[in-house]
């Protein structure tokens, strides 16, 4: 009997306050049960790359037929994966079905690799090796036909355009906020300018001096206005004066 063990060297045994997992420490294989008989040696190890590095799927297939009997055994290269595995993937629904995931205490070469003479040329051959995608030998690959390679072209294809797509947009929408950003910035500068005009000519009414008749003295428009005003209040005193003149003489008279 060949049991194959791990090449991860796991931390030594925690006594009292070690998990159950440590009782498989020594093991890197899981076994996994109620698969999707759809799903073959590359799909799951696509599933089970969540949580480390596969370097075994052993899917059990029918010996006749070559389909998948819902169950394997799967080979992380480092131990630690297979407790994140069964922790996470133990009751998860993959592909419609609830999977059942457990720790293996001492993974078994399946017989048909146990009868092999020593003295068989072909004893290499022969060994068991990682069953790979779809079943036919790690790092063998089933070649695509050729309508699957006119799909895989279109698929290409469609997602190209959406790309070129999504860039286009991408940039339309960079193009109207730069429009947009522009416009605003001429809208500030416009406004920017108003107000420095009217600081112009506020100033400008406070401060610039013209002449009048009268000795062709300069002036501010302030000043200008103050005279004016000054002006306007002498006359208006003259005539209350008068006013006020012309009464008396009234009562006199009177």
């Amino acid at each position: 009997m060949i049991i194959l063990k791990c090449p991860y060297k796991y931390s030594q045994n925690l006594g009292d306050n070690a998990s159950w997992h440590d009782d498989y420490r020594h093991s890197c294989y899981i076994f996994i049960a109620n698969l999707n008989y759809g799903m073959n040696e590359g799909d799951i190890a696509i599933v089970f790359s969540q949580y480390g590095e596969p370097i075994d799927v052993y899917l059990f297939r029918d010996k006749l037929t070559g389909k998948s009997r819902g169950f394997c055994f799967l080979a992380y290269e480092d131990q630690r994966s297979t407790v994140l595995a069964v922790d996470n993937f133990n009751s998860a629904e993959i592909c419609g079905r609830k999977l059942r995931v457990d720790h293996v205490k001492e993974f078994k070469v399946p017989r048909e690799y146990l009868d092999i003479s020593k003295d068989d040329p072909e004893i290499f051959d022969k060994l068991y090796k990682p069953s790979g995608p779809d079943g036919r030998g790690w790092g063998e690959f089933r070649k695509l036909t050729d309508q699957e390679k006119q799909l895989n072209e279109q698929i290409q294809a469609q997602q190209k355009e959406l790309q070129d797509r999504n860039e286009r947009d991408t940039k339309k929408i960079i193009d109207e906020d730069e429009r947009w950003d522009r416009m605003l910035m001429i809208e500030d500068e416009k406004q920017q300018m108003k107000d420095k005009i009217k600081q112009l000519q506020e100033y400008n009414t406070k401060h610039t001096k013209v002449k009048y008749d009268k000795g062709q003295v300069l002036e501010t428009n302030e000043q200008r206005q103050a005279r004016i005003d000054q002006k306007s209040k002498k006359s208006i005193d003259k005539k209350k004066q008068k006013k006020e003149k012309s009464r008396k003489k009234e009562k006199k008279l009177r």
